[in-house]
């Protein structure tokens, strides 16, 4: 609390890469209490709001840094071609993100000098809470926006207390999250009733989740996790085995049990087009009247159209009877913006390039209930998960996560799955490639998975959805409200207790 400068900026560093080391799948909360408090006692010594925004950067900085260093593995792939730029890349996307925290501090600091009813203590917090949820709201919407490793993540180690992102979603969560964890900062008596209301929301939570169904009345899936290393994954050599290896997988025994089979994301090491002789392959992992759900790169017979990253139903005879085309790309990993116009200048820009989606969808087939597939990326979107139109009865997540190694970035990415199953109040199945694959109930327990690095098969029934939840009913208007409610709570507190002169 007394140090200034370069020393200031150099703790908050530190106090928020240890507070990443609360996120999955260390979970370690005492250090999220650490950070957070640090973040507050920063910021409310802070001279004035430039040095808060630089302290809150340089908090944001240190988070980020930790908690996206697992990028870094996918430009270790061999053949590697690009490895030194993972570094830099990284420091500079942590450097970018910081500024939300920054903002955050700023903002807050030059709201509390121009109000200053706002002076007492509990009043500073709140202040500062209300400005961290806004910020970190812009964070996961701003040039396409980047939610990874929302707040609210800290609680991943125990289902109870991520039910309240069923009313007021993640980033809602998120505001409570934060007061919770920054209560010490207020002194023992906020930190006693940081207890009781933590106590009390898993309480209220555990009470919300109905009791978990182990026997099913769903139809009977199996999600294939082949374990395929991305280093060997798109070898022109390996893929009349890797294909081969796929629908043995799915064939084996209950194979005729099944209504669906479900492969991860580009799970053909090719491009598939219709018409293509591989579509005959790949039906016989089609069990008998049911269907085939692959992640897939897909083309059309003119390549001049594009490649899409895609979601493939594909029924016995080899047809393709629905698609789904990726909405939201990862920007320069999957999508590079005018690639077709600058291709001509600089041939090496249009590799890569998947096409963007027209929009989200809702597939009704069948012998299957209706569900929105979602393909990587795009399930660390809140309210951004399922199609138009009536609610579908479950979400598909297929992904690759092969690119991340062992790193933390898979078990995020599952907590990312976990929450939008909460918010939704919709079961979710993940078929990933090299892990992790789960089958996630409506209230976010995972009943089945395979862990990293392993090879195997699923065998689950759908499990049932959860009538509709306020936050999947209304999105963020639930967060507005909530926002609203803390502001209300600020200005009457402020009146109530205001600053003596």
């Amino acid at each position: 609390m007394t140090l200034k400068g370069w020393r200031a900026a150099g703790a908050a560093f530190v106090a928020g890469a240890l507070a990443a080391l609360a996120m999955p799948p260390l979970q370690w909360l005492p250090l999220a209490v650490l950070g957070i408090v640090a973040f507050v006692w920063l910021w409310d010594t802070a001279p004035g709001p430039r040095s808060a925004l630089l302290r809150g950067w340089a908090w944001g900085t240190g988070h980020f840094a930790v908690g996206s260093y697992w990028i870094v593995e996918a430009f270790f792939v061999p053949p590697a071609d690009y490895a030194p730029l993972g570094p830099p890349i990284v420091v500079g996307l942590a450097a970018l993100l910081g500024f939300f925290p920054a903002m955050a501090a700023g903002a807050a600091k030059w709201a509390a000098s121009r109000w200053p009813s706002t002076g007492g203590r509990y009043c500073r917090l709140l202040l500062l809470a209300i400005a961290w949820t806004i910020a970190e709201w812009l964070r996961g919407h701003v040039f396409t926006g980047y939610p990874w490793n929302p707040l609210a993540h800290v609680w991943a180690f125990a289902t109870p207390l991520l039910q309240g992102a069923a009313l007021f979603g993640i980033y809602g969560l998120g505001l409570l999250t934060f007061m919770i964890l920054a209560a010490p900062a207020a002194g023992w008596r906020a930190s006693v009733l940081a207890l009781v209301v933590a106590g009390a929301a898993g309480f209220a939570g555990q009470a919300a989740m109905a009791p978990v169904d182990t026997a099913g009345e769903g139809p009977l899936v199996r999600i294939v996790q082949p374990n395929t290393p991305q280093a060997e994954k798109w070898r022109p050599e390996n893929r009349a085995a890797q294909v081969a290896r796929l629908v043995e997988m799915s064939r084996r025994d209950g194979f005729d049990r099944l209504a669906a089979v479900i492969w991860p994301e580009t799970a053909p090491p090719f491009i598939v087009e219709p018409g293509s002789p591989a579509l005959d392959v790949m039906a016989k992992a089609v069990p008998p009247g049911g269907y085939l759900l692959t992640g897939a790169a897909r083309g059309t017979r003119n390549r001049e159209d594009g490649v899409w990253n895609s979601l493939l139903v594909i029924d016995g005879e080899g047809g393709i009877v629905a698609t789904y085309d990726k909405v939201h790309l990862v920007p320069l990993g999957e999508y590079i913006p005018f690639h077709k116009q600058l291709a001509p200048v600089s041939g090496f820009i249009g590799r890569g390039s998947f096409e963007v989606g027209e929009s989200r969808v809702t597939l009704d087939l069948p012998r299957l209930p209706s569900f929105s597939p979602i393909i990587c990326y795009e399930v660390i979107f809140p309210a951004a998960v399922t199609g138009p139109g009536a609610r579908p009865r479950w979400l598909l997540n297929v992904t690759n996560d092969a690119w991340f190694g062992l790193s933390s970035g898979p078990y995020q990415h599952l907590a990312s799955a976990r929450l939008r199953a909460v918010e939704e109040g919709l079961p979710m199945l993940r078929a990933a490639n090299t892990g992790v694959s789960a089958v996630i109930d409506a209230y976010g327990r995972v009943l089945a998975a395979l862990d990293m690095q392993q090879d195997g098969v699923i065998d689950h029934r759908i499990p049932a959805a959860r009538p509709p939840t306020p936050y999947g009913r209304w999105g963020d208007g639930t967060l507005v409200l909530l926002l609203t409610a803390a502001l209300g709570l600020l200005l009457a507190s402020s009146r109530l207790h205001p600053v003596k002169k």
